[in-house]
């Protein structure tokens, strides 16, 4: 069991974490690549989940048409898995809520739900509050992938742009939110998605000028753009976040940060559960011992280049208030991808 904490009053055992901004952010980090998509099929039962992957599609319901698969197939040029949900073939907020329930004990790393127009903003809201309680009440770290949803979370992206494909067909903002959702949950700890080439896709629908990518951009909205070549690229790897403050600093708006966040605070809790729960003593000998892992792991973490700056200093470990807890701090600094060169040139 996991979760956040503001005082130390856990009934039940696990790993309670917060990261903030100037806080921290198996051994061996975990595997991400799992897409839950939310989707309305033409076939199968509502409330199935077709496994999907890029070497097995045989997951399919009979007869699952072009049109079912569209979308898997997008988010599979990013995933590994994509856990297909069918909605039935026309869905409800009741239905969207039973989904919900089902995924609340299933392994993802990111939620798509393509979907948008005014009567889908409820249950939007209701994706949000649910991915909330995920996050803090659960200790379930993952991210959701939505369409003109001005969220203002990290854990919601906001897509906002529709691309055109080789064969002529044009995806919606909604629709995009496939890619969005495949690349975001494969993408490593140590890469950031901006400037990811959209493989397959020739434009950006609608296109930008300039001022209205940065209008965007500022708006924290994920978008596209398209070179003279028709190479479509995202623009910036940014979440829904707006509102900036001490605990939750602007880096808070680059997913690859999340990442790495989401990705400790799981592997934490699995190093924590699966070698520590019930099994070493809260002794200076057993808690030295959980220090020892949490070094060997952030020390992991730096060799792949998603923390620098990191020191065994950096990680302590002491009794609680209560005779079976332990408080661990741990000082971590994410590690940023160049996405911005400022460059000036003197000529003489």
């Amino acid at each position: 069991m996991a979760g956040t904490w503001e005082s130390q009053d856990k009934i039940l055992p696990g790993a309670y974490l917060n990261f903030r901004t100037n806080a921290p952010l198996s051994i061996t980090p975990g595997d991400r690549g799992i897409v839950a998509l939310l989707q309305e099929m033409s076939v199968g039962a509502a409330g199935e989940i077709y496994e999907i992957t890029a070497t097995d599609a045989s997951k399919y319901p009979e007869g699952a048409t072009a049109a079912d698969k569209l979308l898997t197939n997008e988010a599979l040029k990013g995933a590994k898995t994509v856990l297909l949900y069918n909605l039935g073939t026309e869905h409800t907020a009741a239905t969207l809520t039973t989904a919900l329930a089902k995924l609340k004990t299933i392994s993802f790393n990111t939620l798509c739900y393509p979907y948008d127009g005014t009567g889908y903003e409820e249950n939007k809201a209701m994706i949000k509050t649910w991915l909330d309680a995920m996050r803090k009440d659960e200790g379930v770290k993952i991210q959701a992938v939505l369409a003109n949803y001005e969220a203002d979370d990290e854990a919601i992206i906001n897509v906002a742009q529709g691309v055109k494909l080789a064969d002529e067909t044009e995806l919606t903002p909604a629709q995009t939110t496939a890619w969005v959702a495949g690349q975001t949950a494969g993408a490593n700890i140590n890469k950031s998605n901006t400037g990811q080439n959209y493989v397959g896709a020739i434009d950006v629908v609608p296109r930008m000028t300039k001022a209205e990518m940065e209008a965007a951009i500022t708006a924290d909205k994920f978008i596209f753009k398209v070179d003279t070549a028709q190479n479509v690229t995202a623009v910036y790897d940014i979440n829904s976040l707006t509102t900036v403050t001490a605990d939750k600093g602007k880096q808070f708006k680059k997913n690859r940060v999340i990442r790495v966040l989401d990705n400790v605070n799981n592997d934490i809790t699995t190093i924590f559960e699966s070698n520590y729960v019930g099994k070493i003593n809260n002794n200076p000998d057993g808690r030295s011992l959980l220090r020892a892992s949490l070094i060997e792991y952030f020390n992991e973490l730096q060799q792949m280049n998603a923390i620098q700056n990191f020191t065994p200093e950096d990680v302590t470990v002491n009794p609680g208030n209560d005779s079976d807890a332990v408080v661990i701090d741990c000082y971590i600094q994410p590690v940023d991808s160049v996405e911005k060169m400022y460059i000036t040139v003197n000529l003489s």
